[in-house]
């Protein structure tokens, strides 16, 4: 491999993306509004209020605990590998070195999916995936190295020459 397609060690942090807390609660209130209909046309009662409550309850719950699940930290590039440094910490601290591939590409933003390597991933039955979107705007001056970084780990060495 030649030494022009080596991309510099990089640690790039990212955030939950904002657009994501206001999809959510957009979900939120369409499942308010049709919950809200239902109670209207077919009115039964206490017992049908009291399950609506109850589920649009569970819908914020869940929806709450998803965003919060949304993962933030640094992604880090050693110029052979990825890592991931997630704050607070959640997948498995014995396999650091984790196979990136690419979502989507929006020129600003970058849509990654990052899983264990096969051969460092926890023997604990299920395989961890984890979606991350990293902007631009996170750290403008350290972009073109992520950019850099993605694009030649993802390349075949029989591609790069």
């Amino acid at each position: 491999m030649s030494a022009r397609y080596h991309a510099p060690a990089v640690a790039y942090a990212f955030e939950r993306p904002g657009w994501a807390a206001g999809g959510l609660l957009l979900l939120w209130l369409v499942l308010l509004s049709a919950m809200l209909l239902w109670c209207l046309q077919a009115w039964a009662g206490w017992v049908q209020a009291a399950a609506a409550v109850s589920a649009l309850l569970a819908a914020a719950w869940l929806l709450w605990r998803q965003w919060r699940l949304w993962p933030r930290g640094r992604l880090l590039w050693d110029g052979e590998g990825w890592q991931l440094e997630e704050s607070p910490p959640r997948m498995h601290a014995a396999a650091p070195a984790m196979r990136l591939r690419l979502g989507l590409d929006g020129g600003n933003w970058l849509w990654l999916q990052l899983s264990h390597d096969s051969a460092a991933q926890p023997r604990t039955g299920k395989r961890q995936v984890l979606w991350i979107f990293v902007a631009r705007g996170h750290s403008p001056a350290q972009w073109g190295d992520l950019r850099r970084a993605v694009y030649s780990s993802i390349v075949p060495l029989a591609e790069q020459g």
